[in-house]
């Protein structure tokens, strides 16, 4: 009887281990801007400010809560947009990407775009996630992008 309540604890323990370990890696880090897809959403305080973060800053955030940015969309970066790329807010290889694809809202708060890649010096190839936040330093409540 024993063994048989310790197996089960230690199931138990294993269970609660794996379990915070999901949570953590999908409200983790994101470690390279190939981890993004069109609509994943961000924590970064920078946004808050109106300041372009760093990709070591951003953190995975659930999209239907309040969140601080939204990828509108990923660029592969050719070499004059790699060249032409400068951290900071608005991004121009953003806003040239986006186009008259620039539709996006939330809820009537006026956007800003930033662009943000795994090195501050980009290259041929690299990619280049494109993010939407509020040029009022609030939290963005609900999605920019309809799916």
């Amino acid at each position: 009887m024993k063994k048989a309540v310790g197996t089960a604890v230690v199931v138990a323990v294993l269970a609660i281990a794996v379990a915070v370990w999901v949570v953590r890696s999908q409200h983790g880090h994101v470690d390279t801007v190939a981890d993004l897809d069109r609509g994943d959403c961000v924590d970064a305080a920078a946004f808050l400010r109106g300041a372009q973060p760093a990709l070591a800053d951003l953190t995975r955030a659930d999209c239907d809560d309040p969140h601080d940015a939204e990828v509108l969309l990923v660029v592969d970066l050719d070499a004059a947009q790699a060249a032409a790329y400068r951290p900071e807010v608005p991004d121009a290889v953003c806003t040239d990407a986006l186009g008259d694809r620039d539709s996006a809202s939330a809820a009537g708060q006026r956007l800003l775009i930033a662009g943000i890649a795994d090195t501050r010096r980009p290259s041929d190839g690299d990619e280049l996630a494109c993010f939407a936040f509020a040029a009022d330093g609030q939290r963005i409540d609900g999605r920019v992008l309809t799916r």
